[in-house]
């Protein structure tokens, strides 16, 4: 028996007992059908369907468009164990977005991942015939998942409907084990999802990102119906991205910037890895991505395009409607990505009016080190040159005798003014992670007020949440 390396030390020291306290068993009631019919026949016939309209696109202010890719560039650098950041350039059409609007692109996943489940399980017969999908209405609460179509292909189904990476909950785990025959497989399976073992869970499962590619590819005995992963698997969602530039300034192109994500299993994000597969394959660098590849070239044959869609600003993070309204930005790492073209955008509405008045602009941005992952440092240099943007504060956490290592500490430093500037009507836009930087900026901004204008701690979280409630303190954060 294989077993991966993190579950090793479970398996040495599981308890004794022949049983543990499970969650409780759910009778899975889907069932599926295939028709037998030639290759040709199972490609005319393999559409999917959905019982209803199908699950709708989330937050979804657009059509989808397939996207062509323009450009891209790495922003960070190559040396230095840098964590890769590049920027997208998309040609679209039709689409109406301003500075702070975000996309949603829709992935798929990998072929090498899908291509594991069904050796796994011993599809490869089945998994490219059609299917009809149905289910036990004697069972309780059976019904079939909205995102799992009812007439389709498994090959299909594994590729754009569900999310083979998505941590593993315990009901999930306890119907793999009714399905795994090896009994230390089975039983650490079962020690997992049980009450005796919720740290392990923890610690094994959630915090190490484990999913059910992990499962198969070191549990051998593990191999349930296919109807199983199904019935558990939750949908494979578009993954929202901030839109880097300004619809004023040029609405037939959309900027996404992004970083590539690893996961404690060595693997690339989902589509972070995907879009840089992509622009890594092809001749499409900054230098010679619009010479190449342009969509009016009839030479050019586009490979693959990327299926994207506007969402709806729900946050409105956007310019106030009140252009002197002063603005205080604060966006580490690509955090900083929607303040571009909120600058772009204002340095746009100036040109075309130059007597309109604009309130000052302060941006904070932090990094590890200006030498190695200083996004758009030159275009923010550009900014500051022409007064689109009136000050720009910078941390750089990893060089040696720095005095300010962190966004944090910059907004201390300069606790009394940025106070002062609040108190003076500027609004707060927050870019940046949800569980660490954003809580963190809020609490550092209660402190400022506290010691700079004799608040209370009751008194300074009041104004911070007048001002959410008034959208003068808005925060686009990601977990």
């Amino acid at each position: 028996m294989v077993v991966f390396h993190i579950f090793q030390d479970i398996i040495d020291t599981l308890p004794q007992s022949e049983f543990f306290s499970l969650p409780t068993f759910k009778e899975n009631p889907l069932k599926i059908e295939f028709t037998e019919v030639s290759e040709e026949i199972a490609q005319r016939a393999s559409t999917t369907y959905y019982n209803g309209l199908g699950p709708p696109l989330p937050f979804a202010s657009s059509e989808v468009y397939n996207a062509v890719i323009l450009l891209w560039r790495r922003l960070t650098a190559l040396e230095g164990d840098c964590k890769a950041v590049y920027e997208v350039t998309f040609h679209v059409e039709g689409f109406n977005f301003k500075a702070g609007d975000t996309i949603g692109v829709i992935p798929h996943n990998d072929e090498s991942d899908v291509d594991l489940i069904i050796s796994h399980l011993n599809l490869d017969a089945t998994a490219d015939l059609p299917y009809t999908l149905t289910f036990d209405n004697s069972i309780k609460g059976s019904k079939i998942p909205p995102h799992v179509p009812v007439k389709s292909t498994i090959r299909h189904v594994l590729t754009q409907c569900v999310d083979l990476r998505s941590l593993l909950k315990k009901a999930f785990l306890l119907a793999l084990s009714k399905y795994t025959k090896n009994n230390k497989e089975r039983k650490l399976l079962e020690y997992l999802c049980s009450k005796e073992g919720t740290a392990a869970y923890s610690t094994h499962i959630l915090e190490k990102s484990i999913c059910i590619l992990d499962i198969f590819t070191n549990l051998k005995s593990c191999k349930p119906p296919i109807e199983v992963l199904l019935a558990h698997l939750p949908r494979l969602l578009p993954r929202p991205y901030s839109i880097v530039n300004s619809g004023l300034k040029d609405d037939k192109v959309i900027k996404i910037c992004f970083s590539v994500m690893k996961t404690n299993n060595n693997r690339k994000g989902l589509t972070t890895g995907w879009l840089e597969s992509l622009i890594l394959n092809e001749d499409l660098s900054l230098e010679n991505g619009i010479k190449n590849l342009t969509i009016s070239s009839d030479k050019h044959i586009v490979k693959e395009t990327i299926p994207i869609f506007l969402r709806k600003n729900v946050n409105m993070f956007c310019l106030p409607t009140n252009l002197e309204t002063p603005l205080i930005l604060i966006g580490p790492g690509t955090g900083v990505s929607p303040f571009i073209g909120f600058l772009e955008e204002r340095e746009t509405l100036k040109e075309s009016n130059p007597d309109i008045k604009l309130g000052v602009v302060w941006l904070f941005f932090g990094c590890r080190n200006p030498e190695l992952d200083f996004i758009y440092e030159e275009e923010l240099n550009g900014f500051l040159s022409r007064g689109t943007l009136n000050k720009l504060f910078t941390a750089f956490s990893r060089v040696e005798g720095h005095e300010t290592k962190y966004i944090q500490d910059a907004i201390t430093q300069n606790g009394e003014e940025v106070t002062h500037l609040i108190n003076d009507g500027a609004t707060v836009f927050i870019c940046g992670d949800l569980k660490t930087m954003a809580a963190e900026i809020k609490e550092i901004l209660v402190k400022c007020f506290m010691d700079h204008h004799n608040m209370t701690v009751e008194d300074a979280q009041n104004k911070i949440f007048e001002m959410q409630k008034d959208k003068r303190y808005v925060v686009d954060a990601w977990s």
